[in-house]
């Protein structure tokens, strides 16, 4: 897969996971009787969150860190860092209460990405393979 469609796809899978944590949230605050509004920058905010946080997803492809887990480690420290001051700068969280709420959609986010991306190169696999097989067919 490209860099750039790699990029574009953990954007979008890393903006829709945002929204869908927040959508949950919102629903369960409203329906236990509390308010919750966003403010007018929040859906800008989220779109950059998800450029921001697709960035350090090369250090995944960096050949040179060898061990695969040293990796993902800092590539999860980089995209929380990144989270962390996103919902500093947009005010997702005034208090350690509302971090800790950022966090726990941080890590649902961060898993749904996982499942989405590993959905998404199974897909791409399963055509390359096919096509390789009409070819093989075909001689």
């Amino acid at each position: 897969m490209s860099k750039i469609k790699m990029l574009f796809f953990q954007t979008s899978f890393i903006s829709l996971g945002i929204f869908l944590a927040v959508g949950v949230a919102q629903a369960v605050m409203h329906f236990t009787g509390n308010t919750y509004a966003t403010d007018w920058y929040f859906l800008l905010s989220v779109i950059l969150a998800g450029v921001l946080c697709s960035l350090p997803s090369f250090v995944l492809n960096a050949e040179k860190i060898k061990p695969f887990f040293v990796r993902i480690i800092i590539q999860f420290t980089l995209v929380f860092a990144a989270v962390s001051l996103l919902g500093w700068l947009f005010k997702w969280y005034s208090d350690i209460i509302s971090y800790l709420f950022v966090i726990l959609i941080f890590i649902f986010v961060y898993a749904f990405v996982w499942i989405m991306t590993k959905w998404f190169y199974v897909k791409e696999d399963k055509e390359i393979n096919s096509a390789l097989d009409s070819i093989r067919d075909e001689e």
